[in-house]
């Protein structure tokens, strides 16, 4: 054997093993799921996202996620920010809110959708019995959601002033123990809240109304700005993965609520009748849209944030990843 042919046959030797561990380093890093933390706010709209965390589904796609429970859209928007959470979700008001100080995360599909979720719930002896008998009356409500956009749109509609009616300012896990104990006649307040009061009120509470024809409930499955820059390839199989469990939720609705029971510390039954008002579709439609310039406008008008936002500029991740969705998974959307 001559020293070259020695020395060739070492580089392909040489080359082989070389193959060899790219082809199992490539392996093993396929088979290593990417670690993600996740911010859910413990209410049944945001169920979805518990079901792809502890069922497998986002395991599936590639994800070990770790959940992180959070109180409101707020505290999500400010774990976004501060690097505390690479995805969460927040309502349509809280992302607008976000969107017009610049937080550095962005929308990439709903995770619910539906203004029923929001609703009226009165005091029996208040002798609410419409809208026009709400003058004068003590009304908890979170300032500046779209609850209170709810409030304001059905008192417009009903001709009467905003000044009319006193505004108590309150939040949803509370504002049930208010009504009870008479320190307001009514609650502006969303899902399980409103079934969670009526079950423990009784007859003593009447839902006046709900708000789907005013606004839009639910929110948007939210990617902090690191994170995709740093994982561009894996954002839509994030979304994949919602859009499936969202899928399971509306195949199953009544396993998917004892599935998220424990999460959301509800009764199931509770969970399931308050779920129903909810249509739980990853995609972004007419109605959607509409509700969100209204939403920037009523959040510009009460000072919220300074100025509309571009909504079209808003919600272009989440088109284009939603739209990329239908095209290679139409199937769920049935």
């Amino acid at each position: 054997m001559t020293p070259a042919s020695a020395a060739g046959r070492r580089a392909l030797s040489l080359l082989a093993v070389v193959v060899a561990l790219l082809v199992t380093t490539a392996a093993v890093a396929a088979a290593t799921p990417l670690k993600v933390s996740l911010g859910i706010v413990t209410v049944s709209s945001q169920m979805a996202l518990d079901i792809a965390a502890t069922q497998g589904i986002f395991a599936r796609h590639g994800f070990d996620v770790e959940v992180h429970p959070l109180a409101s859209g707020a505290q999500a928007n400010q774990a976004l920010a501060a690097n505390q959470v690479d995805w969460s979700a927040g309502g349509i008001e809280s992302t607008i809110i976000a969107a017009s100080a610049g937080l550095p995360f962005k929308p990439y599909a709903m995770y619910a959708k539906g203004g029923d979720s929001l609703g009226l719930l009165v005091r029996r002896d208040a002798k609410i019995g419409s809208p026009v008998d709400l003058k004068g009356k003590r009304i908890a409500v979170v300032a500046g959601t779209a609850s209170a956009q709810g409030l304001s749109d059905l008192l417009q509609a009903n001709h009467i002033e905003d000044a009319d009616v006193r505004r108590v300012n309150a939040n949803f896990g509370t504002m049930g123990q208010m009504l009870a104990s008479g320190a307001v006649d009514g609650m502006v307040g969303l899902e399980p809240f409103l079934t969670v009061t009526q079950d423990r009120l009784g007859d003593s509470v009447v839902l006046l109304t709900r708000f789907g024809r005013y606004v839009q409930g639910g929110g948007f499955f939210l990617i902090s700005d690191r994170w995709a820059a740093a994982h561009p390839d894996q954002i839509e199989p994030a979304v994949e993965a919602l859009a499936e469990a969202l899928q399971f939720i509306r195949h199953h609705p009544d396993a998917a609520a004892h599935l998220v029971a424990p999460f959301l510390n509800t009764d199931a039954d509770v969970i399931a009748r308050s779920s129903k008002v909810f249509d739980f579709a990853f995609d972004i439609d007419s109605f959607t849209i509409a509700s969100l310039r209204k939403t920037s406008d009523y959040l510009a008008r009460q000072k919220m944030i300074p100025q509309p936002v571009d909504v079209d500029r808003l919600i272009a991740p989440a088109i284009r990843v939603t739209s990329d969705l239908r095209q290679h998974r139409p199937d769920l959307l049935r």
